[in-house]
């Protein structure tokens, strides 16, 4: 398929979480929501296409001299990059793979010259090209999980890993994308563990769980992500309160992720809480079902060599992986000679670049014969309609049984949307959805989130964006937020 790319828009849209999320230094209470549309143009018919992701405080930049204003400025600034790279490599009709490739260049250099950072250079590309890709599924008539399997888009992995070289996509995925997924619950440094944590004023009083304890006690979660602080005393008094809960409800039916959230500047920081954790009898239990460790060095340091010793002893303990230092498309490749054992997969770093990220993995794991080496499924506190089930249909099609999953604990449902569009995702994706204290809203089913219905036309979502409910770059503000300076 030969495509151009006849016009771009994008559209902002305001939301405010039922509870903050706090995430390393940051906390997110209120944020734009952004969605693009992509119009393009094949065998003489246009169609278009969407992504979206929440533009979130100190996530893609975590530097200090940036307030969250200057933030929200540059992610649109990368996502303008991006729209011009691939205006320009689609002007006239082309593969898209190429395209791909020098629209994806063009952008990263754009962004460097700009002083951006690589991961927020990789959010603007994946923007776009997310996008494009729904397009590109919409004209066909057919899913994403399809679409990448029969290769409609023409990835050719060799020209960006050359050990892929001879390899195809569909040699990594499973036959058939994921249907349902475990959810893997946030614990944020600030979510309230037990109900007698929450002062009464502090009580949302909403229907929906608050603490970490009515979450497993009311929905089954069994698979869990804990933020971890640097914080030793507070880390360790926090992770005897989660495993007396968990293990209360489910025994030793249950597995964690621990996040770093890049709050390390050495790996024997974090090798102190993992002796911490070995050493209490009562912690046991946890320790052993700790499945990785994701990205306890800062992204400035986190690839260096000199870190290789420190990152090959945690690792003896359980693999650790890459997220905020997985920027750029070779990222993976040099994690992985630092003695890193896997990455995450998020649609906002790039859904391309997971599914080449799960080709080197696959390899380094002799073709699927072992699994040393892992990939996992992150969220960017998403929320749906277009953000949260293009990046499930992602994970499904990646054939990932568990996800962290979160924008449906701290945000309400799909509140921020106009009705109508309520009303619709839940009519076109009832397995997914459900009306929830009057609601409309993810639902979990014993710890699952069930997702049959995201195996449709385009990338994961039947619902199409309403551009009428929201405002353009130019006209939204950041004041609009209610944010203090």
């Amino acid at each position: 398929m030969r495509i151009s790319l006849k016009q771009t828009r994008l559209g902002l849209r305001n939301s405010t979480t039922r509870l903050p999320f706090r995430y390393g230094s940051a906390c997110l209470t209120r944020c734009p929501q952004a969605v693009l549309a992509a119009t393009i143009e094949t065998d003489g018919k246009t169609q278009t296409g969407y992504s979206g992701d929440c533009l979130p405080p100190g996530w893609f930049d975590k530097s200090l001299d940036r307030d969250y204003a200057g933030q929200i400025e540059d992610m649109l600034e990368a996502i303008a990059l991006a729209e011009e790279a691939f205006a320009d490599a689609l002007s006239s009709p082309a593969e898209f793979f190429p395209a791909w490739q020098s629209a994806g260049h063009r952008g990263y250099d754009r962004a460097a010259q700009l002083g951006f950072t690589e991961l927020l250079a990789a959010f603007g590309v994946s923007m776009l090209e997310r996008a494009i890709i729904d397009a590109v599924c919409r004209a066909a008539d057919v899913s994403f999980a399809v679409a990448v399997r029969d290769n409609l888009l023409g990835l050719k992995p060799g020209q960006v890993h050359r050990e892929l070289a001879g390899c195809q996509v569909a040699d990594w995925l499973p036959e058939y994308p994921n249907t349902t997924v475990y959810v893997r619950h946030t614990i944020g440094l600030a979510d309230p563990l037990t109900t007698a944590e929450i002062a009464p004023e502090d009580r949302l009083n909403d229907g929906f769980p608050q603490a970490l304890e009515e979450y497993v006690e009311r929905t089954g979660v069994r698979y869990f992500k804990i933020k971890a602080s640097n914080q030793l005393d507070r880390d360790v008094d926090r992770l005897l309160t989660i495993a007396r809960i968990v293990q209360r409800h489910r025994g030793r039916d249950y597995r964690v992720t621990l996040d770093g959230n890049e709050q390390y500047a050495r790996g024997e920081q974090f090798t102190d809480l993992i002796e911490t954790l070995r050493s209490r009898p009562e912690l046991a239990t946890l320790a052993d079902n700790t499945l990785v460790i994701e990205q306890p060095l800062e992204r400035k340091i986190a690839l260096d060599a000199a870190h290789a010793d420190s990152i090959r002893e945690l690792s003896r303990f359980k693999p650790v992986i890459i997220d905020e230092s997985d920027g750029t498309l070779d990222a993976c490749a040099q994690a992985l000679d630092v003695g890193y054992r896997g990455v995450s997969s998020k649609n906002c770093k790039g859904a391309i670049k997971s599914l080449l990220n799960a080709g080197l993995l696959w390899l380094r794991n002799d073709r699927g014969r072992r699994d040393d080496f892992v990939m996992t499924g992150e969220d960017l506190c998403s929320v749906g309609i277009v953000p949260t089930q293009a990046d499930l249909c992602l994970a499904a099609t990646l054939g990932l049984e568990h996800v962290e999953r979160n924008g449906h604990h701290y945000h309400p449902g799909l509140c921020y949307l106009p009705q109508s569009q309520r009303d619709a995702a839940l009519a076109a994706h009832g397995d997914f959805y459900a009306l929830q204290h009057g609601i409309v809203s993810p639902h979990l089913v014993d710890g699952r989130f069930e997702i049959a219905s995201l195996q449709c036309t385009g990338f994961g979502f039947a619902v199409l964006p309403d551009f009428a409910s929201m405002q353009s770059p130019a006209a939204w503000e950041f004041s609009s937020l209610g944010l203090e300076p």
